[in-house]
């Protein structure tokens, strides 16, 4: 019942349509990673709770394309693969693996198989990041997904940090190595498996993200400390994949920090968001240690989330997605050889 409720909240492609993005939309995108990436593979069961949150209000408020309603996204909109969708042609995001509805074959826009709470080590509840790989490896081994599928085919991996939630400062380094021979590992696999190109990201700022920024400034400042590791884990993930001219690392890590932290006088500080709204989040839980977003009577929330970037304590808002892609457009657009410039 939970897989019919969220089957029918997703707005599916259409095979064969009139719109002109789907005659423009020929190569397929394969999405894997975690919370930055699901598009609704996540449980749906609120019995859960916090771990089913994505799926209650007020996520998904401002998400028109799914009639502002919960999508299994973690925001209050479309997040990074719905705008590398637009970027390649498509409406939105391909639709979630979990629905399996592919008897006539799978989604002109392709797959994704992201999941919150993914991480690339070990994992009992979560298909972990090597997992996800495999879900496409059996799909292609059983000719639900064709070769003529991976023709052209683009895969995006969105890692945004599980993996390091319990790591100390003796375990970071030695975690790090593993993390990031996964990634490097999964982008591999999918280049094996015959899918064209391989968007890649750096881990984004986690020391400016709310749940570091509350208790360290007050929402005023990021936490540097909490950034020193994720430039480690980038300019290792930057060694890892450096010389595969199929594979592109998308810089989330700097884009986020210029457009939440710019340099004082750059173009970008007089930009997208207001200063005191940069760090802040627009859904707040009320105790930062019982209550969530999604929690009833356990948050407060912004009456603008277009003014947001952060959308709760670690994900970012619509608005915030749009901005960073926006920033990102021109260089995937090389990357992919797209000239068709779509506005979002």
């Amino acid at each position: 019942m939970a897989a019919e409720s969220r089957r029918h909240r997703h707005n599916h492609h259409n095979h064969g349509g009139d719109d002109d993005s789907n005659k423009r939309a020929t190569h397929k995108l394969f999405v894997f990673g975690d919370d930055y990436a699901d598009t609704g593979n996540g449980v749906s069961d609120p019995e859960l709770g916090y771990k089913s949150r994505q799926w209650r209000p007020p996520f998904g408020m401002s998400d028109a394309a799914h009639a502002k309603q919960p999508s299994g996204r973690f925001s209050d909109g479309l997040v990074q693969p719905d705008y590398l969708a637009k970027i390649m042609g498509h409406r939105e995001s391909p639709p979630p693996y979990t629905y399996d509805d592919w008897a006539d074959g799978i989604d002109d826009a392709g797959l994704n198989f992201a999941v919150g709470g993914s991480v690339v080590l070990r994992t009992a509840a979560t298909p972990k990041l090597g997992d996800q790989v495999q879900q496409l490896r059996s799909l292609i081994r059983d000719d639900t997904v064709t070769r003529g599928d991976l023709n052209g085919s683009v895969a995006l991996i969105a890692i945004s940090g599980n993996d390091y939630s319990s790591a100390t400062a003796e375990t970071f380094e030695a975690m790090m190595d593993t993390v990031v021979d996964g990634i490097a590992d999964a982008a591999s696999r999918l280049l094996d498996m015959g899918v064209a190109k391989v968007l890649v990201n750096t881990l984004q700022p986690l020391g400016c993200t709310p749940w570091q920024t509350r208790g360290f400034s007050n929402y005023t400042s990021c936490n540097g400390d909490g950034n020193a590791g994720c430039d480690r884990h980038n300019a290792a993930l930057r060694d890892r994949l450096a010389g595969d001219g199929d594979v592109m690392l998308l810089d989330v890590n700097t884009i986020v920090m210029d457009l939440v932290a710019p340099r004082p006088g750059s173009a970008l500080d007089q930009g997208r968001f207001e200063e005191e709204l940069r760090l802040r989040p627009c859904c707040e839980a009320t105790d930062p240690d019982a209550g969530y977003c999604g929690l009833d009577g356990g948050y407060s929330l912004c009456d603008h989330p277009e003014d947001y970037f952060f959308w709760d304590d670690a994900h970012l808002t619509q608005a915030g997605w749009r901005a960073v892609m926006q920033l990102l457009q021109g260089p995937i657009m090389s990357f992919l050889g797209i000239s068709n410039l779509q506005h979002f």
